[in-house]
């Protein structure tokens, strides 16, 4: 399968904040979570900025041609996924991303959850990468080669 099909579900966000979310279910507009019409706008943020996170922490994979493109890495990380932990980080990325829109000041209460969430994301981040990184091909490293000179 392709990364450019993961997606959330209503139940990836139940599992984390039921009791913020309970009776809110919008069927209108384009939403795909039922949160809000426009939910859709922040999960698009959230899989962008995942996937540019995933890019610059393994961009090692592609400066050495181990993968062709940033897309056939990406593919290849989703492929090696099977716990589902993208989906945990790109939950952590939309909670992060939809309570810091309602972030006003400081001492607000979406402003603590979204600080929650951004911690939550960049702490297991580094963990899932490292993991997921361990299952895909190795880089290929070429030797250095060191010039001596006579003088």
């Amino acid at each position: 399968m392709a990364f450019s099909d993961l997606t959330l579900t209503r139940n990836n966000i139940d599992a984390l904040e039921e009791l913020t979310f309970k009776g809110v279910n919008v069927t209108t507009g384009s939403t795909t979570l039922n949160l809000s019409e426009k939910d859709n706008l922040i999960l698009g943020k959230a899989i962008k900025l995942l996937k540019t996170d995933i890019l610059e922490n393994l961009r090692e994979f592609i400066n050495d041609t181990t993968y062709s493109t940033e897309t056939a890495l990406l593919d290849a990380i989703y492929d090696a996924d099977s716990e589902e932990l993208l989906v945990d980080l790109l939950s952590y990325k939309f909670l992060e991303l939809w309570f810091a829109q309602d972030a006003t000041h400081k001492d607000s209460y979406s402003f603590a959850k979204a600080g929650k969430y951004y911690q939550m994301y960049n702490q297991y981040l580094t963990g899932n990468l490292r993991r997921l990184s361990g299952l895909l091909a190795k880089p290929k490293t070429t030797p250095r080669v060191r010039f001596m000179s006579l003088y």
